[in-house]
């Protein structure tokens, strides 16, 4: 009996997707044979999320796309429309080159989602996978150092609905048309990460009204002062608050821009990354820990100007911090972590679960990170770094129950279930 003739109930497309979305990944493979109905729906679900992770098995889904007899004839089935989602972060960078038109048979109708962070890539890939991609929504390009202009030319061209782009180290893409790409999707922007941007790239974002996610790196005095003012005294005015913020190596942030975006950002703020802005005082740190209480993760590497004060006023006020590194902070001592071990808070309520003090050797002495490994209950992760003195990190890990020493990740000490989860998903966490 045909599908189509049936009266089965599970012959039904609702009935059978409503199945199959129960079914478990390993067991996929093995519905979809059950009949042509269940295989298409079964392949929809398969396909969903394209994540080769290896140049080998890149070319084993380039094969089925193509189908048994390559280009000459139409596949057996068009696996190209299932695909939402599009992932390349090889893990064997630089051991199969591929020829300039590899990528060709990457058309993804569908496609919602490109997560593409390839240092080699070309922009005839990235422009031709966009271009057969109407229905983007985000697009994450990250570290693809070649890319110009050109291959980001296709989002002038779809329909205004972008919501994520991030653009970290694309820094040969032209000034004016990233401006350009910015304003056409400013009405759904919610996410927007990019590198040594100018003024006019900002006065771009400042038009984003749904913006809620913000990284800026490695900006030059091309972004200046005063235009970085203007940016964070508009924040204050609109409706939308963004909720992360990372300023990474900005030349020109300095004192006025700060008290403003602190102003304006204080009351939503749960990730902010102030790494590397030299030009950041002591009081402008200050006055940030004293009005930002909803922080969750808070990044303060390499700060000139961050001492014990500072990450003291961060912990008494910012009471569900999770995630706090303060890297070479060289201004700090065994007294910046004073409110976890002196009762000034409650040890026991504290969410703390990373802490990165790396480069810090001997300043953080190894009794004040037993401490925190023995009374914080939910810290999972402490980077001591590659200097850290081995014997040192040795005894911590025998003395503190429950914890192990990876090596791997310059000298870090981990609990044990949290290291094992952290390799089972070493890609979850985006740049």
């Amino acid at each position: 009996m045909s599908v189509h003739s049936s009266t089965c109930p599970l012959h039904m497309q609702e009935i059978a997707s409503m199945i199959i979305d129960l079914v478990e990944p390993e067991d996929l493979l093995e519905v979809a044979f059950t009949c042509r109905l269940w295989f298409a729906t079964a392949c929809s679900r398969i396909w969903r999320t394209l994540n080769p992770q290896t140049h080998d098995t890149l070319q084993l889904v380039r094969q089925s796309l193509e189908g048994r007899h390559g280009l000459k004839r139409v596949p057996f089935y068009d696996y190209r429309r299932c695909v939402h989602h599009f992932r390349w972060y090889p893990q064997d960078i630089g051991t199969i080159p591929l020829e300039r038109q590899f990528f060709d048979i990457f058309q993804f109708p569908q496609l919602q989602r490109l997560d593409f962070s390839y240092a080699p890539a070309q922009d005839h890939a990235v422009q031709h996978i966009m271009r057969s991609s109407p229905k983007l929504r985000h697009v994450n390009l990250s570290h693809c150092y070649c890319l110009s202009t050109e291959a980001i030319r296709p989002l002038l061209h779809i329909p205004p609905a972008l919501q994520t782009l991030i653009l970290y180290g694309c820094g040969k893409i032209d000034h004016n048309a990233l401006a350009a790409v910015i304003r056409r999707h400013s009405a759904s922007l919610e996410c927007i990460r990019l590198t040594d941007i100018n003024n006019d790239i900002l006065n771009a974002i400042q038009q984003c009204q749904r913006l809620q996610d913000l990284g800026l790196e490695h900006c030059s005095d091309a972004l200046d002062s005063t235009r970085l003012n203007s940016f964070a005294r508009h924040l204050a005015t609109q409706k939308t608050r963004l909720t992360r913020i990372r300023m990474r190596d900005i030349a020109t942030l300095d004192e006025d821009p700060m008290h403003n975006l602190a102003c304006a950002i204080a009351e939503s703020l749960v990730h902010l990354d102030m790494s590397e802005c030299n030009l950041v005082d002591v009081q402008d740190f200050i006055h940030l820990a004293t009005v930002c209480q909803s922080l969750e993760t808070l990044l303060l590497a390499h700060q000139f100007s961050v001492t014990d004060e500072v990450v003291q006023l961060f912990a008494q006020h910012c009471p569900h911090l999770k995630h706090l590194d303060v890297s070479g902070c060289r201004l700090l001592t065994d007294n910046a972590f004073s409110p976890w071990l002196d009762g000034t808070i409650d040890s026991a309520s504290s969410e703390l679960e990373t802490l990165n003090i790396s480069g810090l050797e001997p300043d953080i002495s190894p009794a004040v990170v037993l401490t925190i490994l023995q009374n914080l209950p939910h810290i999972n992760e402490i980077c001591l770094g590659v200097a850290y003195d081995f014997a040192d990190a040795t005894q911590l890990v025998k003395t503190a129950s429950d914890f192990c020493l990876d090596t791997g990740r310059c000298v870090t000490i981990c609990r044990t279930n949290w290291l094992t989860r952290s390799s089972a998903d070493s890609f979850t966490n985006t740049p």
